[in-house]
This record gives structure tokens, sequence and C-alpha cells, in this order.
């Protein structure tokens, strides 16, 4: 996988070949093909990897609301492995990562926003993909632009922004 992930940032997706894959492991193309179908079948696992890895920095922090602190360890976390989350969201034909990123992180705002919202006009679906919208938006702009600001100004700028949202939503 590391191979893989040094190769990917040198060449792209489309140009890396199992035999590259293979050479820059320092093992033949059968032990890859033991591991993994094809290259997809390596991007897949790459990028399952990589979001549980976040997701597992998330899980392990304690506080599971929307507030300054859950976001903040979040780009705290995104910083010190900035290089492969970039490599991950910019490389083209990527667009997988972002869309398992954002099935999960949907999942996690259903669960931090609660059955009920205090606002009976607010539909659930609605407040859940909106704000998962916005935030995997924001992330990708803040990785794609090699974080522009610190983690401080963005955790600040997110809970701005989310306050008239979050003040109608009901922790279950």
């Amino acid at each position: 996988m590391s191979a893989f992930i040094d190769l990917l940032a040198e060449k792209g997706f489309d140009k890396i070949t199992i035999n590259d894959i293979a050479e820059r492991a320092d093992i033949n193309r059968g032990t890859v093909y033991l591991h993994y179908v094809d290259k997809f079948d390596l991007l897949d696992k790459c990028i399952e990897r990589y979001v549980e890895l976040l997701l597992n920095h998330c899980a392990n922090s304690t506080d599971t609301t929307l507030n300054a602190s859950a976001f903040q360890s979040i780009f705290e976390y995104l910083e010190e492995n900035f290089t492969i989350y970039k490599l991950l969201l910019n490389n083209e034909g990527l667009g997988f990562f972002r869309s398992r990123l954002y099935d999960i992180i949907a999942k996690t705002v259903t669960k931090v926003i609660g059955v009920k919202s205090e606002n009976k006009e607010l539909s659930n679906d609605v407040t859940t993909h909106f704000l998962t919208s916005g935030f995997i938006g924001t992330l990708e702009w803040w990785i794609i632009h090699s974080m522009p600001c610190n983690v401080q100004e963005i955790t600040e700028q997110l809970m701005f922004l989310l306050e008239p949202y979050t003040k109608h939503l009901v922790s279950s």
C-alpha cells in the first residue's frame, strides 16, 4: 500500500501498473495479486484504510457533538496527515474517497443531531445532508488549497457558520 501511495503521488492512478507496484515494493507481481485483485482493488482498500483511520481518530474522541473541540480534533488530524489526504482528495478519478467519506460523515451527523429537531419545519434528511455537504466542502477546500488558514481559524469559521443551524438541533 505504501508503494502504491508513493506511485500515486508520482504518476497518478491511470499510469500505475501492477508491475510498478511490485517493483516499488520489491516483491513479485504474484505477491501483489495474492492480496489485491487489481490496482482498483488496491485503491479501494487504500481508501477504506484512510477513511477508517480518520474515523478511528474521531471515534477516540469523547466528544460526539457539533462543537469546536470535535471539529478542531478532526482538522488537527488532517493537518498531521495532510499529504495522504490531499493526494486522495486531489487525484483525478478518486471521487470514491470523497463519496465514502461523505456517507460516513452523513451517518455520524444523523446520530449527532438526534432523531428529532426542535423545529418541526426542519427535515432531518435535509439537515443531515446540508451539514455534511458544508463540512465536506470546507474540508476539501482546506486540504486542496494546502491549509490556507490554521486549524484554529478553520474551526472558528465553521462554528460561526454552523451556529444558526445547530441551535435548532437536539442531541440524542
